[in-house]
């Protein structure tokens, strides 16, 4: 539900890029004619590219993704920035074409910032700390729900399975639990802690509070928690839910990092699952077939 803003609003630039693009190709010489001194050919091109950007929205909204959707609103805002400044170009511009131009770039400024705002909103759903954020990813995995749990508990072990990790460990336990830390080393050599706060091997299911007020850090967040959980799959197999919670430092603009970030955890998040299928990075290595299905919650 949380998404149907966003999907919403990238339906609706879908539809006026289609009929902006229809009008442009069939109709080119009226519309050259309407905007002044602009060759046909030039409209022309820019109906192809108004085509093949409402097959790349078409793609966002069929296989949701925060960064994609993120990248269509830095496009239309990109759009905004080009055309509009094009009205003052002297001789360029009919007066009729200079009202199209505006409008249009209106019209897409909206999609723009609509698609901004439901991206937020969705971030933010669920969330009662102001300033604080939320993303959800669900996988499907081929493995049963006790087989996968039992990779994943071995919470000192995550680096087998994450390629960003070089190093990961252990520390106040032998055995995974309440209380116990998780201390992780990536590839870059920075190194932070992580607390397990809530471990429940019934419910398959485990919850990390990051040390976010250690000085070493590496991370712009004020407070950040993850979890993983997991349950059976709809079609065999399991389901494997991974979420974070985090309050960036930054006040203003804190939630457009959080959607930033989105682009390597969707990414990273689905090797780690299918390393942790097959036995770790080596293996997946070998491995042949598609990542695991990833989508949100």
């Amino acid at each position: 539900m949380k998404f149907i803003p966003l999907r919403i609003a990238l339906a609706s630039n879908l539809v006026f890029s289609l009929f902006c693009a229809g009008q442009m190709f069939f109709a080119s010489d009226e519309v050259a004619a309407q905007l002044g001194n602009v060759p046909v050919w030039i409209v022309m091109i820019i109906s192809l590219g108004l085509f093949a950007f409402a097959g790349l929205v078409l793609t966002v909204i069929r296989n949701l993704r925060i960064g994609e959707a993120l990248i269509i609103s830095a496009l239309d805002l990109l759009w905004v920035v080009l055309t509009v400044p094009l009205v003052a170009v002297p001789g360029l511009l009919s007066e009729t074409g200079q009202g199209l131009v505006l409008a249009v770039a209106a019209a897409v400024g909206l999609f723009g910032m609509a698609q901004l705002w439901a991206i937020r909103a969705a971030l933010a759903t669920g969330i009662a700390t102001r300033g604080s954020y939320r993303h959800c990813v669900r996988l499907e995995s081929t493995r049963s729900p006790d087989a996968l749990w039992a990779v994943i508990r071995d919470l000192g072990q995550i680096q087998r399975y994450s390629a960003g990790l070089s190093a990961s460990r252990l520390e106040g336990a032998d055995e995974p639990g309440t209380g116990a830390l998780r201390v992780c080393t990536d590839q870059k050599g920075q190194t932070w802690a992580e607390e397990v706060t809530s471990f429940d091997d019934a419910g398959r299911n485990v919850v990390l509070k990051f040390r976010t007020d250690d000085p070493a850090f590496p991370f712009p967040f004020a407070q950040m928690i993850g979890g993983w959980s997991v349950g059976p799959g709809e079609e065999g197999g399991s389901c494997v839910e991974v979420w974070w919670s985090v309050r960036p430092k930054m006040t203003w603009f804190g939630w457009l990092l959080v959607a930033l970030m989105t682009i390597p955890l969707d990414r990273d998040i689905r090797r780690i699952v299918a390393a942790m299928e097959v036995g770790g990075q080596e293996a997946l290595g070998r491995r042949t077939g598609a990542l695991p299905a990833l989508g949100y919650c």
